[in-house]
């Protein structure tokens, strides 16, 4: 029996048990993939105060050791389902086992978006990815294409422009939302040619592996590879028979972090707010372990 069981180890999940464990709480940390989460797709972090232009995965490796050196108790399970039981002790149902506590922080986070296009899941690892610092070696002097209009296909348009050969930058608006220095370094960059009101019709591959794609403008690119940066949902499929979430499903949060149901949390990008940032998602589990350690004590 826990007192607390965090769902996610990304930078909120890891956050929140750092300050469980600091609280003297008995916290079980649970993931089924690498710590860190979507900071493992991240080439370079430069607004995280204190961190000049590290490395995703590194910061998300530092985070790791501070989980090792606390003895913060870690699990690598999926979580396939969270039950409330009748003494409101909350049970955590993973591939492998089961887990009660008297509180729980939901911290998955968000997961890709996708075009929607009828071969797109049998094309992922086969010429189709949502992580060039994961991927792009596998693309090296090749042709690739980047989806996107936001600061992630901005930032990985660059990363990928040292490794390929040319990067089709394919903006499905007339212009970027993302910053201007980063806008500014793609228009500046050789061997990135932005294609602007336009979005990809078909995947055309052969022997189950991407050769070109056809966009919408009747153009048809010979591309090996595309990355899609087309945004983010929560992911918290999960949690629907909860009925936690809105119709975008994301979690309702009241000012403690705490949902409707007593003892349940959600922080960082899983929840309905204005600001999605690593910062926030730090501060946004400091609040939740605050409250849940008043309780406790």
């Amino acid at each position: 029996m826990y007192d607390l069981i965090v769902i996610g180890m990304g930078i909120g999940g890891i956050t929140a048990g750092i300050y469980a464990k600091r609280g003297n709480l008995n916290v079980l940390l649970l993931d089924k993939g690498t710590p860190g989460g979507m900071l493992n797709n991240i080439d370079k972090i430069s607004n995280y105060p204190g961190l000049i232009n590290i490395k995703g995965s590194d910061f998300a490796s530092k985070l790791f050791d501070q989980v090792k050196d606390l003895n913060i108790p870690y699990k690598f399970e999926e979580v396939t389902e969270l039950k409330v039981e009748e003494d409101d002790v909350k049970v955590v149902v993973t591939t492998r086992g089961e887990y009660r506590a008297n509180s729980v922080i939901i911290a998955t986070g968000t997961k890709p978006k996708y075009l929607g296009l009828d071969n797109e899941k049998d094309l992922l690892g086969r010429g189709l990815s949502t992580c060039a610092t994961c991927d792009g070696a596998f693309y090296k002097d090749k042709v690739v294409a980047v989806v996107g209009s936001g600061n992630s296909a901005l930032q990985e348009s660059l990363y990928l422009a040292n490794i390929c050969q040319k990067i089709y930058l394919l903006n499905r608006k007339a212009g970027f939302k993302g910053d201007e220095i980063l806008i500014d370094k793609v228009n500046n960059c050789p061997n990135i040619e932005i294609i602007y009101n336009v979005n990809i019709k078909e995947y055309n591959e052969i022997d189950n592996k991407l050769q070109s794609i056809l966009l919408d403008n009747g153009t048809t690119l010979n591309v090996e590879g595309v990355f899609i940066y087309i945004g983010y949902k929560p992911n918290t499929d999960i949690f629907k028979n909860l009925d936690i979430t809105n119709m975008n499903g994301h979690i309702i949060v009241d000012e403690n972090f705490e949902t409707k149901i007593e003892g349940v949390y959600a922080i960082g990008d899983a929840i309905n707010k204005d600001i999605y940032q690593l910062a926030t998602a730090s501060s946004d589990a400091i609040h939740a372990v605050s409250n849940i350690s008043k309780i406790n004590n």
